[in-house]
């Protein structure tokens, strides 16, 4: 009868990495759960009507603001493509009647190819009104180095950290505001849709799961067969 002898080494190997795939399978399966409510409040709230928004937002629901637009408060949100050209997202800070000021993407800028120059950045002057989808804060994406931000304005950024954004904005509320096309001071409009949706997740999670799987049985058929 052979006896079960996986050696030091592979059983190091297991212990390791084992705990690590199943954690991944299970984040997996909660990012699934979370995008499907998500899903679910955007099917709600996309469509319903624009409305000047109360003392608290959610996400994904459609406001209207009435303002201006705060010229030279802009962040460039940089290596940004759109139809085979690169640019950046433009968020510009926006002064709305009731005092608050607001993060409103106003979508793709084409740039320089050659990243040498900045674009120039034209915005309505004076009064007006606005609409757009209060967009949530999906995850934010790795910045490998230092994501440095000048003094000065505009402001080119990495990624779009809402929160370190409002630190340079007294009185901003800490939302993305997506503006929708049609709008005055829009270029491109920013993207509306989940990019990976729950499916997506539970897909990955399977993954994860197999790869565990097929690493506990290699594990036990390579202890009995060992010498």
């Amino acid at each position: 009868m052979r006896r079960f002898r996986p050696g030091w080494r592979m059983s190091l190997f297991t212990a390791l990495l084992l705990p690590v795939v199943l954690t991944l399978g299970i984040w997996q399966l909660n990012r699934a759960e979370e995008k499907r409510r998500f899903e679910e409040t955007f099917m709600e709230r996309v469509g319903a009507l624009a409305r000047a928004p109360g003392p608290e937002v959610v996400p994904f629901e459609r406001i209207r603001l009435s303002g201006k637009y705060e010229t030279e408060r802009s962040f460039l949100l940089d290596n940004q493509t759109h139809d085979g050209a690169v640019g950046f997202g433009v968020i510009t800070s926006f002064l709305a009647d009731d005092g608050r000021r607001w993060l409103l993407n106003r979508g793709f800028l084409a740039g320089d190819r050659g990243r040498r120059t900045l674009p120039e950045v034209t915005t309505p002057e004076g009064a007006v009104t606005v609409t757009g989808l209060v967009w949530p804060e999906l995850g934010l994406l790795p910045v490998f180095g230092e994501d440095a931000w000048s003094a000065d304005w505009p402001k080119v950024v990495q990624r779009l950290e809402v929160a370190r954004m409002v630190e340079q904005l007294p009185g901003a509320v800490a939302v993305e505001v997506r503006l929708e096309a049609g709008q005055p001071g829009v270029f491109a409009p920013a993207p509306v849709a989940l990019n990976m949706p729950a499916s997506k997740h539970t897909g990955y999670a399977v993954q994860w799961f197999g790869l565990a799987a097929a690493l506990s049985i290699g594990y036990v058929i390579f202890g009995f067969r060992r010498r």
